[in-house]
């Protein structure tokens, strides 16, 4: 053999190996929370009241995740600090609180959330979505004891679910691209409707298969038939554990205790090391003790995965940004969204209007009444990427419409419209707090917010403060005081 045709028989051999080097798949890990207030929550209570001191108190979970410091630890492959996805529970056993220290109780976790955590969340590109449970108060078993069960069918939940989504799209303006069901509980007819809103479903929880008979009931779910293999797939219309023809993708998730015990992040890897790109969804609770622990432990196996198989590399990603990369997708561009209002006599026509297909259906649009009713208003095609309201709604007495979009890869738009101002909160950490007369000192008692403030009144003695709104549009405003 001639000295070239050594050096050929090497260069293809280099070539040879650089290829399988490079066939090697990516591991997307996307490290969720599913985030409700367990202090103060009780399925045998219709009226739940809820302490929220996991997101105002700096010595609690919430803070702690949010640090940049804790955050620093944990890197990806490339260097990106982990990301979190908060998949925030609202509906039926928050809608029905007893809480007055938030505006609306039923989306106060979300709330608290943007509130404390907002400009952590926006630096560190966390993303936020709904988490939602399909309890019912019911006594299914007619023993004269009542609980918030779990639904034994989503239709029980369908109007519950329609209302929560239109309140957190109206009053905290989000509304779910990637979503993750309470006790991964899935049935047709739900994930059928998911599929018509939103692109991304991570609560594929193979090899599950529970049923409870025991009230009050909870962590039903039917996930045996799903694959067991950490990709996405479009779900079957007549069953959303098999692959078919769905709109959306559901992806595989487990606890984070799951991932300790038994290898399976090497056992995901190694998968990757053949050369198909693996997507996981790894979760926990906020309010558990071991939240934070549990992110280090993932971490920390994630590295000793990646130094075993050195050709993977593993990103932290948010929910969509996962599916997005598993995708492969170039467009990260949300659609131009128009939304607009025709008034005939005292009926209110919407209008909406894309420059590209949208993902849905049809846009959502929800809306909100001077009576604080919140309700969908379905709408119809009427042109290519244009829609317009099936019915009026009536002038005199709606308050706030939205609608909202998102592409077939989950880019989001939305935009609203408002015929009445929205309302305005003064604490007395706003600017337009004042006291004027009294000896005021602060309490932590009966507190919108963090704290308030308590005068002690002598006789004959009188005590003032001034609130102060920021009017910023004419019209008639109701007063109130807590």
């Amino acid at each position: 053999m001639t000295r070239k045709s050594i050096f050929i028989n090497a260069l293809v051999l280099l070539i040879s190996v650089t290829s399988v080097f490079s066939a090697a798949g990516k591991v997307y890990l996307v490290i969720a929370s599913d985030t409700a207030i367990w202090d103060g929550m009780s399925t045998s209570e219709f009226n739940c009241t809820y302490n929220a001191s996991l997101y105002t108190n700096p010595d609690m979970n919430a803070y702690k995740v949010m640090n940049t410091a804790f955050r620093e630890q944990f890197k990806d492959s490339y260097g990106q600090p982990i990301k979190m996805t908060w998949y925030m529970m609202g509906g039926n056993i928050f809608r029905y609180a007893t809480n007055r220290n938030f505006p609306v109780p039923n989306t106060m976790t979300l709330y608290l959330m943007k509130k404390y955590h907002g400009e952590a969340v926006q630096q560190t590109g966390d993303e936020l979505s709904i988490h939602y449970h399909t309890f019912a108060w019911t006594d299914y078993d007619n023993d004269g004891k009542w609980y918030w069960n779990q639904a034994l069918d989503f239709n029980e939940c369908r109007d519950d679910f329609d209302f929560t989504l239109c309140q957190y799209l109206l009053e905290e303006e989000t509304f779910p691209v990637s979503f993750r069901s309470g006790w991964h509980y899935m049935d047709n007819h739900w994930q059928h409707y998911l599929n018509e809103i939103m692109p991304y479903s991570l609560h594929n929880d193979y090899p599950s298969d529970r049923i409870d008979t025991v009230e009050p009931l909870d962590n039903t779910s039917h996930w045996a038939q799903a694959s067991s293999k950490w990709t996405a797939y479009r779900p079957s219309d007549e069953n959303y554990q098999l692959p078919g023809n769905g709109a959306g993708f559901i992806v595989r998730s487990r606890h984070f205790n799951s991932f300790k015990a038994n290898g399976l992040l090497d056992q995901i890897f190694a998968e990757a090391d053949t050369g198909a790109d693996q997507i996981v969804c790894i979760w926990g609770h906020l309010p558990e003790t071991d939240f934070l622990t549990n992110i280090e432990k993932i971490d920390n196996l994630a590295h000793l995965a990646a130094v075993k198989y050195p050709n993977v590399k593993f990103s932290y990603c948010t929910g969509i940004e996962a599916l997005q990369k598993y995708r492969n997708a170039t467009d990260f561009t949300a659609p131009i969204l128009t939304f607009e209002s025709e008034t005939v006599s005292d009926s209110v026509y919407l209008m909406v209007r894309t420059d590209e297909p949208i993902f849905q259906r049809v846009p959502f649009i929800a809306a909100k009444d001077v009576y604080e009713n919140y309700f969908i208003v379905p709408c119809e095609p009427t042109g290519t990427n244009e829609w317009r309201s099936m019915k009026a709604v009536d002038k005199n007495f709606i308050a706030k419409v939205g609608a909202v979009v998102c592409d077939t890869l989950g880019n989001q738009s939305m935009k609203f419209i408002k015929f009445r101002p929205d309302d305005i909160y003064i604490d007395n950490l706003e600017n337009g707090y004042s006291e004027i007369r009294g000896n005021w000192a602060q309490s932590i008692k009966n507190s919108w917010g963090t704290d308030s403030r308590i005068a002690t009144i002598a006789t004959g003695d009188t005590a003032l403060v001034r609130w102060i709104p920021e009017i910023i549009q004419q019209s008639n405003y109701g007063s109130f005081a807590f």
